[in-house]
């Protein structure tokens, strides 16, 4: 079954709770200080029985200029809206306010009502639909259809229902993806017997009987004890009803506002960037630093514009911006906001969430409104791209990501995949997903520690990896040490980086020598073949001359000297001791040191030192007191 919400909007006393009466046969003032005012203070819901299979909610919001705070949270989740306009007084100001409200929330269909037709002339309706048809020009209900009505004698009253019905079975389906479940919450009260009740349009997702919720932004857990969907009992809801929950929460611990979605589902945060449009029936100027009435949802919060490129916002501009609230509120990309005057409390402008956790920006910087504008028009696969990008020094989870973005988990593994074939992104070994350009700053950084300590250090084979991880984790800012290890894996798999042990080098290095060093490192091998299986100590290569020990290292690493524990051999000296322990052991099957000691001339010390380096190495093994094959 497709589920539809209907709402209302127009200046207070144009009809609305009349012609939902006519419609549903339900009359929506219920209050009694609703019914004695004759006005609509809080939002009214109703159900549009139908035979098309249809489930149909009916939102009646209210009018009135000190009620437009109630308006705004009836108006959310809203699929089709009902513009009302009084055939007796014609386009008022809260009509030019409401129309720029439910453009401002995204609502993209509707139908213009002319109401009250049995009070004016005939004459009349013509002209005013011309005045209808002329606010609405260049917007979504430019050619939406104008139904004049009574609902005090039924004229249109099946016209305008069955068209309402046409237009809801055309609506597009409400998300019902679990994991991206919201129900912003605009009452609360308490059943005997039952505890606390909430309700809300479920804006997307799904909510069973038994669920367990988040409670936003407090984060108190809440267990679904029952759900009624206009008045009865069911076991599951789905995005785009109306909503009534039993919960486990105490009464006062919720407030209008609050959101029900999952458990790491929703982000929190206290600044978002965003894209505003000012109204162009407002009279007020909104300028930088402003600070503002914010409505989304059904919650309410007091933030500070800072606006990007504009020091002004003058009616019907639009400019990209950051809003900074007072305390953190749950929001998502692509939600839809309003701006309302601080004082006097007025509606300004609308908008539309870009970035949940954006840094602070420069506010001349054009970069800046350049890479909005692209969160703002882009498709997906550019805003998760992006997304990504500025992940880098805070590396937050692909899945809160996704949830900041409104993508369900399907949509978040489609493009993945899509980006990572393009070579927009990079899996890491161990699954984490970085940008592109993630990984090339990482690895600038990487070659920067490395060429600084090649430079200073030009004949050691690599860094040593402590010293190494120390100061590229200062430069990238990473927190979680599996991090760095994912991207060396990664520069490992790919042959930019060499990993030497305990030591790590930059591919593109190769170490050089200076003529002098190349005389220390004649001097050096000289020196070590000469000493043969006996091995050199320190002392025999302090004629190779001041600072050595560089080359002497250069030596050991590139595999032209061996070192022994006390003593160090020449590679060919190696090479021919191994040759003849492994001989050994072939003809006989085993090798005793003492045979070892005389085939090399050597003494016992010297020769145990050679037969430990060849069991480290793996040529041989100490077994039963001989050495065999490893």
């Amino acid at each position: 079954m497709k589920n539809v919400i209907i709402g209302t909007a127009g200046h207070v006393d144009h009809g609305k709770t009349t012609l939902l009466k006519a419609l549903t046969g339900v009359d929506l003032d219920t209050l009694q200080e609703e019914q004695k005012r004759g006005i609509t203070i809080n939002p009214g819901y109703s159900t549009m029985e139908n035979d098309r299979g249809l489930d149909i909610g009916i939102i009646d919001v209210p009018g009135h200029e000190k009620f437009v705070h109630n308006m705004l949270t009836g108006i959310g989740g809203v699929d089709l809206v009902l513009l009302l306009i009084s055939a007796e007084e014609g386009i008022m100001p809260q009509t030019r306010e409401h129309f720029e409200i439910v453009k401002a929330l995204g609502i993209d269909t509707g139908i213009l009502v002319l109401t009250k037709v049995d009070l004016v002339d005939r004459e009349w309706i013509p002209i005013l639909e011309e005045e209808a048809r002329e606010m609405v020009q260049g917007s979504f209900l430019e050619d939406a259809p104008l139904v004049p009505v009574s609902a005090y004698t039924g004229e249109n009253i099946e016209t305008l229902r069955n068209l309402m019905l046409d237009m809801a079975e055309a609506a597009e389906e409400t998300p019902r993806t679990p994991e991206l479940t919201r129900l912003p919450v605009d009452r609360i009260f308490s059943v005997a017997g039952h505890g606390t009740v909430v309700t809300g349009t479920l804006v997307e997702g799904a909510i069973r009987k038994g669920d367990t919720l988040r409670l936003y932004p407090k984060e108190d857990l809440a267990a679904v004890r029952g759900i009624q969907v206009h008045g009865k009992e069911v076991e599951e809801a789905f995005g785009g009803q109306r909503v009534a929950l039993n919960i486990s929460v105490k009464k006062d611990r919720l407030e209008v506002g609050d959101v029900l979605a999952p458990p790491h589902s929703l982000p929190l945060t206290k600044q978002i960037d965003v894209a505003i449009h000012m109204f162009a029936s407002t009279e007020r100027t909104m300028k930088n630093s402003s600070r503002v009435h914010v409505n989304y949802g059904s919650g309410e919060a007091l933030a500070r514009v800072i606006l990007f490129g504009e020091d002004e916002l003058l009616p019907a501009m639009s400019a990209y911006g950051q809003l900074r609230f007072e305390a953190p509120i749950p929001i998502r990309k692509d939600d839809p906001f309003v701006l309302r005057f601080f004082s006097p409390v007025e509606s300004i402008a609308g908008g539309r969430v870009l970035e949940v956790h954006p840094k602070r920006h420069k506010r001349k910087d054009e970069r800046v409104v350049e890479r909005l504008s692209q969160k703002d028009t882009g498709d997906d696969a550019t805003i998760f791209a992006l997304a990504l990008e500025e992940n880098r020094y805070r590396y937050a989870d692909e899945r809160e990501l996704g949830a900041a973005l409104g993508f369900s988990e399907e949509k978040r593994h489609a493009l993945r995949k899509e980006l990572t074939e393009a070579g927009t992104t990079v899996e890491l070994p161990g699954g984490l997903l970085v940008h592109a350009h993630t990984a090339e700053g990482v690895l600038e950084n990487a070659r920067a520690i490395l060429a600084r300590y090649h430079e200073e250090f030009p004949l050691e084979t690599g860094m040593p990896k402590q010293a190494f991880r120390h100061q590229l984790q200062e430069a990238e800012h990473f927190d979680d040490e599996k991090i760095p290890e994912a991207f060396l894996a990664h520069f490992y798999q790919k042959h930019l980086l060499e990993d030497h042990g305990k030591r790590i080098e930059d591919s593109h290095f190769t170490a050089t020598l200076t003529p002098e060093q190349e005389k220390q490192w004649q001097r050096a091998e000289a020196i070590a073949k000469e000493k043969g299986f006996e091995g050199a100590d320190d002392s025999d290569f302090v004629p190779v001359g001041k600072k050595r020990e560089h080359v002497l290292r250069f030596m050991e690493e590139s595999g032209t000297l061996i070192a022994l524990e006390t003593r160090t051999l020449h590679r060919d000296v190696w090479d021919e001791a191994v040759s003849i322990a492994l001989a050994m052991i072939d003809e006989t099957g085993k090798m005793k040191l003492a045979d070892f000691r005389n085939a090399i001339d050597t003494s016992r010390k010297y020769a145990v030192e050679i037969l430990d380096e060849m069991d480290r190495r793996g040529f041989t093994k100490f077994h039963d007191g001989v050495r065999v094959r490893a």
